[in-house]
């Protein structure tokens, strides 16, 4: 997207006062909403003045929900540098290879890897292991003693211990691991079978060195419900399928594991051995042993960016827990942590911000913690504190998504903007529906929002209509002439 030159201070100057007639406006909006009972906060702020134009409950604090990830992925770009890459080493050193992680949670990501048709996921996984193999091959390697995989670039805890106990085993609480792979979840795809149990289908990754039971049954009939899911005992793979199985999955049902950097580890070994390489022991670098030397045989990189746009533009926990880990770690020179990262992004915010701004309690990155509070007017200062036209700005402004894209897919659905566009983050727990972005013009400085609405009794529907009324408000009174 190409900014062009901010308009003279006089057409900036008529915005603001246009915005004096808009408040009550978007008062009346907010008046209005069916919001089931819940509280609505709002800011909207001029950047090019830096002067907040709408304030509604502005300074309370508020559970952020997935709108955690623009303090995340903010702090990311100010830590780490808009041009960091994550760089995933596979390193010789006399028979033993070690994989070497560095928080990169695009390793098998099948999203980014492009598939789109589940039947090839495995095929599509096996090209990607393909450069490693080879980068083996060409190192004249004939066979691997033990296959290290060096995950303490981030520490054991996997999972944020203020996340739901009872959904860990989800795809949204996947663990985060210093190395990653397939998002941390295996892909299942039942199928019934006549008289005996389900079918399990083409598990992605194949996880040929995890045996995986099966407690299913096959009834079909209107009577009969499918009702699949997997059992998983805490702190191991040992996973069972259970329940019925009526119809065959066409998307996976997704099964958060445990231990990514085992799981990698096993992964590639077997596509070691399929090469005709053998490969004894898959074991994890002793905590306490000395970094890691030898020969880099082979890197994987991945720019920042990508993690930043899948965090923002889908909204992947792992992606912002990853880079939260990440940044304690460039910080501190030790093991990522869940709380030195929160501590590191409450200090970027303190840095960022003037000191009347409000503070903001960080617990996790992604925003799955209902721990997260900040005020609407601290946030929409965060993102305010960004210049768009800078490379720091503009790397945070790319990572959003516009109507139409990621989980704003079905948003603003049959608004007409003419020039302005709607770059925004959405955010959804139990009760709480959170919108926060910018809005960015032709002919004149962008301005930023942010509206959160938590408490919600009930549906959030009432919550997201009146999001989209006041942006569509917002853009009104910021383009229409005064």
């Amino acid at each position: 997207m190409t900014f062009l030159p901010i308009a003279p201070c006089a057409l900036l100057a008529s915005v603001s006062l246009a915005f004096g007639d808009a408040k009550s406006d978007i008062q009346k909006i907010v008046n209005a909403a069916n919001l089931n009972k819940g509280n609505a906060g709002v800011c909207i702020i001029d950047t090019e003045t830096g002067k907040s134009l709408v304030e509604i409950r502005a300074t309370q604090s508020m559970i952020p929900a997935s709108n955690q990830k623009l303090l995340t992925t903010g702090a990311a770009i100010h830590v780490l540098g808009h041009d960091f890459e994550f760089k995933t080493h596979l390193v010789l050193d006399g028979n033993n290879l070690t994989i070497v992680g560095d928080g990169d949670p695009t390793i098998g990501d099948v999203d980014i890897l492009g598939v789109t048709d589940w039947s090839k996921e495995n095929a599509v996984l096996d090209r990607e292991l393909r450069t490693w193999v080879q980068a083996v091959k060409s190192a004249g390697i004939k066979k691997i003693e033990t296959l290290f995989v060096d995950d303490r670039i981030f520490d054991k805890n996997f999972v944020h211990p203020s996340w739901p106990a009872d959904q860990i085993n989800n795809w949204y609480c996947a663990q985060v691991s210093g190395l990653n792979y397939h998002a941390n979840v295996v892909h299942f795809f039942p199928s019934p079978r006549n008289g005996t149990r389900a079918s399990l289908g083409a598990i992605a990754p194949r996880m040929k060195w995890n045996p995986i039971g099966n407690k299913t049954s096959s009834n079909i009939g209107k009577k009969y419900t499918s009702s699949f899911w997997i059992a998983r005992l805490p702190g191991t793979n040992k996973m069972t399928a259970r329940g019925n199985v009526n119809a065959t999955h066409k998307v996976p049902v997704k099964v958060a594991f445990h231990d990514p950097a085992i799981v990698f580890g096993n992964a590639l070994a077997d596509a070691l051995r399929s090469n005709h390489i053998p490969v004894g022991k898959v074991r994890h670098v002793e905590k306490n042993a000395s970094p890691t030397r030898g020969e880099i045989i082979f890197t994987q990189t991945t720019p920042l960016q990508t993690v930043l746009t899948r965090s923002n533009t889908d909204s992947h926990n792992l992606y912002a827990e990853s880079l939260l880990k990440r940044l304690a770690a460039h910080a501190t020179g030790r093991s990522g942590t869940f709380d030195e990262g929160a501590n590191l992004v409450e200090s970027v915010i303190g840095q960022r911000l003037p000191k009347n701004s409000g503070k903001a309690k960080v617990s996790d990155g992604s925003g799955m913690s209902r721990e997260n509070s900040i005020s609407p007017r601290t946030l929409a200062r965060w993102l305010a504190s960004f210049n768009i036209q800078d490379p720091a700005g503009k790397s945070l402004l790319d990572s959003l998504p516009t109507p139409g894209e990621g989980t704003l897919e079905n948003r603003f659905k049959g608004m007409q903007f003419g020039s302005p566009t709607v770059h925004a983050k959405s955010g959804y727990l139990r009760g709480v529906c959170s919108l926060s972005g910018y809005i960015t013009f032709q002919d004149q400085a962008p301005l930023v929002f942010c509206i959160i609405v938590n408490n919600v009794k009930g549906t959030v529907k009432g919550a997201k209509a009146m999001q989209e009324r006041i942006i569509s408000a917002a853009i009104k009174y910021g383009t229409e002439p005064h």
